[in-house]
């Protein structure tokens, strides 16, 4: 076993994950459903036990040997695997953030909801990878912003209440958390801004992931000026740039000011009898 191997000399987290994840990543990448589903299952229960997220005491670790830096490598085949498997790996993820130890961060976040945009691109045409796609996007990042509105609602209050999902408190200043929050909705404007029209689908992704964030960003979030010029500059004109312009685009037409050829006729009839 892992405890008995070496003697009685201390494994980091960080080995056994490594030893353990990869026979598991190897089962993955086989592209074979049933070795998979084990694979994941495994990984899942992996993400439940202290000894292999470091539990309180964790030791600070170098980026490529951290829990998420692993985990990430180990589902890189994520986009090109099956859709029930990509579905798992999507639970995988959320896991992921649910361990004592995930220290939530705009990097952190970026980094997950990357595997979760790609796989989408791939398997978009498929609903049940759509959804799972859109629901843990939705998930990870309305966490982050509720961390920073947990940690001004602390900081302002006289009770500070129990921390998201229950994890240690190992998260950054309200101040860092706030930039953090505009750095990620700021890639999200970006990509919103840079996917082409026709493609209605990814559009539809990164509006949702954008929303999922306003809605839970704390009420001051208005006194942050790189939230507001965000807002202002980037995000309006994306909007206004989807909805189209009425005055170039012949196919939108307001309700109120549109007049068809044979109304404009009559009015102008009725104004040389006038």
């Amino acid at each position: 076993t892992l405890e008995s191997q070496n003697g009685s000399a201390k494994i980091s987290p960080s080995q056994l994950r490594e030893r353990c994840l990869l026979p598991l990543q190897m089962a993955l990448e086989s592209k074979n459903t049933k070795l998979g589903q084990t694979a994941l299952t495994g990984m899942q229960k992996l993400l439940c036990e202290d000894r292999f997220v470091g539990g309180v005491t964790m030791e600070v670790e170098v980026l490529e040997k951290q829990l998420l830096s692993q985990m990430l490598e180990a589902i890189r085949v994520t986009p090109s695997l099956h859709e029930d498997l990509q579905v798992e790996v999507m639970k995988v993820l959320l896991c992921i953030t649910y361990s004592p130890n995930f220290d939530i961060n705009g990097d952190s976040i970026l980094r997950i909801a990357e595997v979760c945009i790609e796989t989408y691109v791939s398997s978009c045409h498929q609903r049940s990878i759509n959804t799972a796609v859109r629901a843990t996007l939705s998930q990870i990042l309305g966490d982050l912003t509720l961390q920073l509105r947990h940690r001004q609602e602390g900081a302002d209050g006289d009770e500070v209440t129990a921390l998201p999902l229950h994890r240690r408190d190992i998260s950054p200043t309200s101040q860092a958390l706030c930039e953090d929050v505009v750095t990620v909705l700021t890639v999200f404007c970006e990509k919103l801004e840079s996917v082409d029209s026709g493609n209605q689908l990814l559009q539809l992704l990164y509006l949702e992931c954008i929303l999922s964030m306003l809605s839970s960003c704390p009420p001051t979030m208005h006194l942050s000026r790189g939230f507001t010029d965000l807002v202002w500059k980037q995000l309006c004109p994306s909007l206004v740039a989807i909805m189209g312009n009425p005055v170039n685009d012949k196919t939108i037409a307001s309700h109120h000011g549109y007049m068809g050829a044979p109304d404009r006729d009559r009015f102008s009839d009725r104004l040389s009898l006038g």
